[in-house]
């Protein structure tokens, strides 16, 4: 057995079918498996978990450590600190890899040190799925083509736990996952803020493929959004810039955020938001066999909002708190250095010049003429070169193409002189 060059963390709660599965695939890798171990971190495990780990022949180095229902931040955390590898990978207990997922990982990380790698592990469908499964497989679709776009900005929210990995030094020295996340979720996103702010480069890396055998329902989905709504409060009072980004706050001011119907419910009279779940989430069956698809997302969404609500009322607990906890935070994220880039130099130039300077917003000109601003935002990642071409491809055409036109008809007109 040679040093590891790779530490796969895997923190898990009575899962132990699932978890088989995950180790299965991690025995059928293309990445040498003498230079793999794997730490399982069983987090109050009452099913059987580690006696079965114990027996269990695999051809990578396995540990398997124990701690008392302390919740996935802390198993994470756990594993990385007993890990001997210099790259962490972090796998979630219902994620099947593919035979290529670590070496896609390890490939990526080559010469980067400071780099975040994030693999795709869209969700697996079962053979009839209902319109919440087609819905949820669809959204993840969205979300991970989106980050294979070469000009994707990537944001706090972009960070997944179920297929991640980080150098152990990048990670030590960033403090790894909040633990005061149990029970709620969400300090993935919160970790993205912290990895962002000290400059770290998000990458997605395709081939980093697993598959997700998540067992999922509309019920689990209204739990989740609870717990997101907990967890955007918490993120906004350890990133008071973030404010204006959260789903709750995304208003002028803490007023008229807390007009939205969804809130008036949860805050000033919360009965209602316990009668109208009980109410119209009966509807959703009859909908659905009616295929009447636009008003059964309609009423997921509006259940899913009232849940959301919930979970923000969980953490500030009254109206008055919440206006206070928004008017109290910046209205506008907050600005950072922007650049002044003149295109007529060049597209190239100006490219170096972003990824020598990673402004957070750029204003971008073509001599006198004024082309368009990338604003700064909150939460997101400093710009990059390959930022560029795609703002100006899809937002800024026009006016730089106008721009593009009255420069050439200037220098038609200089020369019929």
């Amino acid at each position: 057995m040679t040093a590891p060059a790779v530490s796969v963390i895997i923190p898990t709660h009575n899962r132990r079918a699932s978890l088989a599965r995950t180790l299965d695939a991690l025995a059928r890798q293309t990445w040498p498996a003498g230079s793999i171990e794997v730490l399982v971190v069983a987090d109050g495990c009452t099913d059987g978990t580690v006696e079965a780990l114990r027996g269990r022949a695999v051809p990578f180095a396995l540990r398997v450590l124990e701690q008392p229902g302390r919740g996935a931040a802390t198993a994470r955390n756990a594993g990385a600190a007993a890990a001997a590898a210099p790259l962490l990978l972090f796998i979630d207990d219902d994620v099947e890899p593919t035979p290529g997922l670590v070496a896609a990982h390890v490939r990526a990380h080559e010469g980067h040190a400071d780099r975040v790698v994030l693999g795709p592990y869209p969700p697996v469908l079962p053979a009839r799925p209902d319109l919440f499964r087609v819905g949820l497989r669809r959204w993840w679709q969205d979300h991970f083509t989106a980050a294979a776009d070469v000009g994707h900005r990537f944001t706090y929210r972009d960070l997944l736990a179920g297929n991640l990995s980080i150098s152990a030094g990048l990670y030590g020295r960033t403090g790894g996952f909040d633990p005061a996340f149990a029970g709620c979720g969400g300090e993935d996103w919160e970790y993205g803020v912290r990895l962002l702010d000290a400059g770290a480069t998000f990458v997605f890396a395709p081939d980093a493929l697993g598959y997700h055998h998540e067992a999922s329902d509309h019920a689990r989905s209204l739990r989740r959004a609870r717990q997101e709504g907990r967890a955007d409060v918490i993120i906004a009072r350890r990133h008071a810039g973030l404010r204006p980004a959260v789903a709750f706050g995304r208003r002028e001011s803490g007023r008229a955020a807390a007009e939205s119907w969804t809130s008036v419910c949860v805050f000033r009279w919360p009965w209602v938001a316990v009668l109208l779940p009980a109410m119209i989430t009966p509807l959703l069956g009859p909908l659905e066999r009616l295929r009447l698809r636009r008003s059964w997302l309609r009423v997921s969404r509006a259940l899913r909002g009232l849940a959301y609500w919930q979970g923000v009322r969980d953490e500030l607990e009254t109206w008055k708190a919440l206006a206070g906890f928004l008017q109290n935070g910046p209205a506008r994220p907050d600005e950072g250095p922007e650049a002044t880039l003149n295109l007529r130099d060049g597209i190239a130039a100006a490219e170096r010049r972003l990824d020598a300077e990673r402004p957070a917003g750029a204003r971008l000109r073509y001599g006198e003429l004024p082309i368009g601003r990338i604003p700064p935002e909150a939460g997101a990642e400093r710009l990059r070169g390959v930022h560029l071409r795609p703002a100006l491809a899809d937002r800024f055409a026009v006016p730089y193409l106008m721009a593009l036109s009255f420069e050439r008809a200037l220098l038609d007109a200089r020369q019929g002189s």
